[in-house]
């Protein structure tokens, strides 16, 4: 009956519907509870009746049980806790004392957690008393970590304790060399220790492990191109296009074009291109210049280069194709780098004629025939064509010709035909007045400076 009784009680304050302070502890005693009291930064700090078999970290959970009611606004706390990330206005995990009699005891329940050392979650007795601080000195721990962030310090810790609870470091870890910044005054000043990582986790707590300071933050680097997956994309006309792994600076183009099964037979080697889209190799800094050079304020030659290289693929290589492919000639097997595209035209049987022509767009390839020849297929010139602008864009180059009647069309290029500018004669009427009063105004000065 007793044994029931002490059942039902320890159910009721399990639901809150007795407060504990209220209940007879004669009562417990028959039960085997333990009175355990509950101090510092807990949500309830009190005295709590625990079963034989609790530990540390359980009454600790009582005394931070919070009603339902209460679910809500907890959340809430919780968040902006986050969002702060100010750990000292949390409850202490590493610094937690267990005083049992005479005797002070201090627990690490991160370790516990973290490591699983059980011998930071001891079982309690009766009578004992647990005291939660708040935390009052961090380090912080960044790079290759499992977990990076803040970490309560206790005294005696070194970088090995630190780097054990964020779950050790990662495979890209650079292990030769970490470094420490450590605060020295109050005023920002900061050195850096610099330490071999890999001696300190293999001795841990000796002479080649860093003690640390209050607010120390440890740091540690990736390993350089460290399992780097460099690929090339090959596009068009080969048996199997699309991505290919390499070795940067070792794998050649033949290579991959062997690698992609080759040219199909709809392949046009003639115009097919290798093109380096990796920004730091195509940079061209006179260009980046130039783009912000208003254009009146360009010097001719200036502006001759900038049309020039805005016309051009950037980072296109000048690569024989048909020698590379089928002679094998090794002065165009180019070594590929990271992000390299490789395109492989079909047979083009086409010429393009745009602008200002009365019927534009693709006209079928003759050989060895003018600019004229498809200009006259295409309709002839329209009313506003102007004639004397007239290009060639070729099609493997991207060069901007302009055509005389020796110039021979290629297959795949464009005959471009722009239109003539909108003319305001009114404007054009007043600009020449202008012009003539100035003349009449400098001939009539010369005249009098002359009779006088």
């Amino acid at each position: 009956m007793k044994k029931f009784l002490g059942l039902l009680l320890i159910i009721s304050i399990s639901f809150g519907l007795f407060p504990q302070q209220n209940i007879s502890s004669n009562i417990f005693q028959s039960s085997e509870m333990y009175n355990i009291t509950v101090s510092g930064a807990v949500r309830s700090p009190g005295v709590y009746y625990m079963p034989p078999t609790s530990r540390v970290s359980q009454v600790i959970k009582r005394a931070n049980a919070i009603p339902d009611s209460l679910l809500i606004l907890e959340k809430q706390a919780k968040q902006k806790r986050r969002l702060s990330q100010n750990k000292l206005d949390e409850p202490s995990q590493r610094n937690i004392k267990l005083i049992r009699q005479a005797d002070t005891t201090r627990i690490d329940l991160l370790r516990f957690k973290k490591l699983g050392a059980n011998e930071q979650n001891p079982y309690l007795k009766d009578g004992d008393i647990v005291w939660v601080p708040k935390i009052d000195k961090t380090v912080s721990i960044w790079g290759q970590i499992n977990e990076e962030g803040n970490y309560e310090m206790v005294p005696g810790d070194r970088v090995s304790d630190i780097v054990n609870l964020a779950l050790g470091i990662t495979d890209r870890a650079y292990t030769e060399q970490a470094y420490i910044t450590r605060f020295v005054d109050s005023k920002n000043k900061t050195q850096k220790i610099v330490f071999n990582l890999e001696d300190a986790l293999s001795n841990p707590h000796s002479q080649l492990d860093p003690k640390l300071k209050k607010d120390d933050r440890i740091f540690i680097r990736e390993l350089p191109q460290y399992h780097e997956e460099y690929s090339v994309l090959i596009r068009g006309e080969v048996k199997f296009p699309g991505r290919y792994s390499i070795e940067e600076n070792q794998t050649s183009l033949l290579e991959i074009l062997k690698q992609s099964g080759g040219p199909t037979e709809d392949a046009d080697l003639s115009n097919a291109y290798l093109q380096r889209r990796r920004n730091e190799d195509t940079i061209d800094p006179e260009f980046e210049r130039l783009k912000k050079v208003p254009v009146e304020e360009m010097t001719e030659l200036e502006y001759e280069y900038f049309k020039t290289k805005s016309r051009e693929m950037r980072g296109k290589f000048s690569i024989n194709f048909e020698q590379l492919w089928n002679l094998q000639d090794e002065s165009y097997n180019i070594l590929l780098k990271q992000d390299d595209y490789i395109y492989i035209p079909d047979k083009t049987v086409t010429v393009n004629v745009s602008g200002q022509v009365k019927n534009p767009g693709l006209i079928t390839y003759i050989p060895k025939k003018n600019y004229m020849y498809y200009i006259n297929q295409a309709g002839g010139f329209s009313w506003n064509a102007r004639k004397s602008k007239i290009r060639i864009i070729r099609a493997n180059t991207g060069e901007w010709l302009k055509p005389d009647d020796d110039t021979v069309v290629e297959i795949g290029d464009m005959v471009f035909i722009p239109e003539k500018p909108d003319i305001d004669y009114w404007e054009l009427f007043k600009d020449g007045m202008l012009v003539i009063s100035q003349i009449a105004t400098v001939a009539l000065v010369i005249t009098n400076i002359i009779q006088n």
